[in-house]
């Protein structure tokens, strides 16, 4: 089987999040397109940020809201956009990375001793980076993020409230 048809294949199967091609039943790819990638720059790039992030954020909070605040600003993300667009290449993690992005510089404005950033480390200098820079990865990106970025923010406010995360 051709490269090309394959990769067609499984972004058909497992990510492309337009509600306009999923057929019923098929709303596991909301959830299944955040592990496929457009290429290796994407994944590495993805792989570097979840990383990084994890590095600052996970200890803090418990891995279980960690993985809640990414699963629920991904899913909510890339639901959002794909009622509004017909997202047929909508794969990767940025919109849960960006999620927690927001988690961690809410948690840092709230109280700058649980969380305190500084650059001139790995794990803050890649994040701030990635936050800037990914955003020039085309226009469906940059709503993508945005909407992860909200949706954390939401999501830390809820947690902040119920006193989940301090």
């Amino acid at each position: 089987m051709d490269k090309l048809v394959f990769k067609d294949t499984l972004l058909q199967w497992a990510g492309g999040k337009s509600f306009n091609n999923m057929q019923g039943k098929e709303w596991y790819r909301l959830l299944t397109g955040s592990f496929f990638h457009q290429n290796i720059l994407h994944l590495l790039g993805n792989a570097y940020g979840i990383y990084f992030v994890g590095v600052i954020l996970e200890n803090k909070i418990g891995s279980w809201n960690f993985l809640a605040i990414y699963l629920i600003g991904n899913i909510a993300a890339y639901i959002v956009y794909a009622i509004f667009s017909n997202y047929t290449e909508g794969t990767g993690a940025s919109p849960g990375i960006y999620a927690l992005i927001a988690c961690i510089i809410i948690l840092h404005l709230y109280n700058k001793e649980f969380l305190n950033l500084q650059f001139g480390n790995w794990p803050v200098n890649y994040t701030f980076a990635y936050l800037l820079l990914g955003n020039f990865y085309g226009m469906g990106a940059f709503i993508v993020h945005i909407l992860g970025f909200s949706f954390g923010t939401i999501i830390t406010l809820i947690f902040l409230f119920l006193n989940v995360v301090i």
